[in-house]
């Protein structure tokens, strides 16, 4: 019996690799996580400047600054610093200090990117397990902000979200260049 041909001269069949059907929900997901957090930080932040705004208006107008707001300021900016540089990393949007690398060829510069990449995204794991651990233990503890008495354990626990997304983001470039470095050979 002849066996229908699978391909023909013109068509090849491209089969991906489990590493490329990870990667790829993998970016889904870290990009999906970021632009939701990435939201998130632009609400805190239009929050923070009607609050600013308003407490300034209620100290020289009525003089009545309303209570809180600089502690709430410097709480909801660390948020919204950890929610934002998972997308700035998604768009290339970090400053990059170059000065030493540009002198080297352009594989020799992407190679090192990869590399930091890596380093960056291993020690941004840590940084979120030791993160975890400090939660638990103000949780335990039950430690509250000074003016507002709001639970500083949701503060870092938002946090820690903030730091997984940026290392999955870091992650994601780590597994992505391999695969071109993989595929290009």
């Amino acid at each position: 019996m002849n066996e229908p041909q699978l391909q023909t001269e013109n068509q090849e069949i491209q089969v991906q690799s489990p590493l490329e059907t990870f990667v790829q929900g993998l970016e889904r997901c870290t990009v999906w996580l970021n632009i939701i957090l990435h939201k998130i930080s632009s609400v805190f932040l239009m929050v923070l400047m009607f609050l600013t705004a308003a407490d300034v208006a209620g100290r020289y107008f009525f003089n009545k600054p309303i209570t809180g707001t600089y502690e709430l300021t410097a709480l909801l900016l660390a948020i919204m610093v950890f929610f934002s540089m998972g997308t700035g990393q998604i768009y290339k949007n970090h400053i990059e200090i170059d000065f030493f690398t540009k002198k080297f060829s352009e594989p020799t510069q992407q190679a090192l990117r990869n590399i930091f990449s890596f380093v960056l995204f291993v020690l941004l794991a840590l940084m979120a397990w030791q993160l975890y651990n400090f939660t638990v233990r103000i949780w335990a503890s039950g430690e509250t902000s000074g003016d507002l008495g709001i639970p500083l354990y949701l503060i870092t626990g938002l946090s820690i979200i903030g730091v997984i997304a940026f290392a999955l983001t870091l992650l994601l470039d780590s597994l992505q260049a391999f695969l071109k470095a993989v595929n290009s050979k």
